[in-house]
């Protein structure tokens, strides 16, 4: 029994030798396999960066190679709406499809979305995705790439430019007026000259419909304001979005605008309409003045810099406003309504 007690301490030293070396096989055979495996993998297959350029017909569809890689024939498909395209007719010119050769392929119908999938990579890439804007047209490009959208990051950015260059050269001017009689009284002129053709007015004399007078390009439009008058304005960019006014004259290459119907009335009510113009050659000759009694409550900031909080009995006069540089400028001078105005002045007196 003591034999075979000491055998069985041997046979058990022995297997875990065995274990350790099978261990160890296993372990190497399974390197080897992976390192086949991955070793084995072909070169992933270049992507070709190639412009193509979407075009369509009353039956057909026209890719364009607008510079870029060549494309050999089969490395690639095209989807109409989601159904593959058959054959292409490569017009004049040879496989590869280079720069300035032209593929037509053949629709029933124009499709709202056009893809092209490459499949030379291994896998499917998709080298092209536009939608047509409008439907069916007669030529030419009617279709563009739907564009990356922006990072939150991105436009964090863009509204804190847009903020800090507002702050740093702007004026905020806010009056609580009660009283009929003592709204901002605003004289001058705003000056555009016109630069797109889709501006125009909705003018109209009092108790009259209002009518739509368009501008061209070039056009120099003129707006009159006298101390009676109330106006609602807000301009951004190249563009007047939103106008309202009363008691105001409007002029036309120095003429002034007047009914079709009498000649001798001119046009004194602006019922909205959009205005383009060149920010450049905008000008401005509106004063606006404060009342100087009731003491109404204002608020009054220069540059973000807080001025006056509270009761004003105070004169506050505004020479010559216009935008500020971010291109923004609202004025609103009602009856019975609060007043405001923010933008920027050559000067401004009576605060202090």
């Amino acid at each position: 029994m003591q034999e075979y007690v000491g055998g069985m301490k041997n046979a058990r030293g022995v297997s875990e030798v065995i274990s350790v070396v099978l261990l160890i096989g296993v372990v190497v055979v399974g390197v080897g396999i992976i390192a086949v495996t991955i070793y084995s993998q072909p070169t992933p297959a270049e992507i070709p960066e190639v412009s193509i350029l979407v075009s369509n017909t009353s039956d057909g569809i026209n890719l364009t190679h607008n510079g870029g890689d060549s494309l050999q024939e089969g490395s690639f498909y095209v989807l109409a709406d989601g159904e593959r395209l058959g054959d292409a007719t490569l017009q004049n010119g040879a496989w590869p499809w280079s720069i300035g050769e032209v593929l037509r392929y053949d629709v029933e119908a124009t499709p709202e979305e056009v893809q092209v999938v490459y499949t030379g990579a291994g896998g499917e890439v998709l080298l092209k995705s536009a939608r047509f804007q409008g439907g069916a047209a007669t030529g030419g490009p009617d279709i563009i790439p739907e564009p990356p959208e922006e990072s939150e990051l991105e436009l964090g950015e863009i509204i804190k430019g847009f903020v800090d260059a507002l702050e740093s050269d702007s004026i905020y001017l806010y009056q609580k007026i009660e009283s009929e009689g003592k709204v901002w009284k605003v004289t001058g002129f705003f000056n555009f000259t016109i630069s797109d053709k889709d501006s125009y007015l909705h003018l109209s004399t009092k108790d009259k419909s209002p009518e739509r007078v368009s501008f061209e390009p070039d056009e120099q439009i003129s707006i009159q304001l006298s101390s009676d008058s109330k106006i609602r304005l807000f301009t951004i960019g190249s563009g007047n979005w939103h106008i309202f006014a009363t008691d105001a004259t409007v002029y036309s290459d120095g003429q002034s605008l007047k009914e079709p119907e009498d000649p001798q009335k001119p046009y004194s009510y602006i019922f909205g309409g959009r205005l383009h113009y060149e920010v450049d050659k905008f000008t401005s000759s509106v004063t606006i003045t404060t009342p100087s009694d009731k003491n109404p409550h204002t608020e009054l900031y220069i540059n973000n810099t807080l001025i006056i909080n509270g009761t004003c009995n105070q004169e506050i006069n505004l020479t010559n406003i216009k935008p500020t540089k971010t291109t923004m400028m609202i004025l609103d001078i009602s009856k019975n309504d609060p007043c405001y105005f923010i933008g920027a002045a050559e000067s401004i007196t009576g605060h202090t």
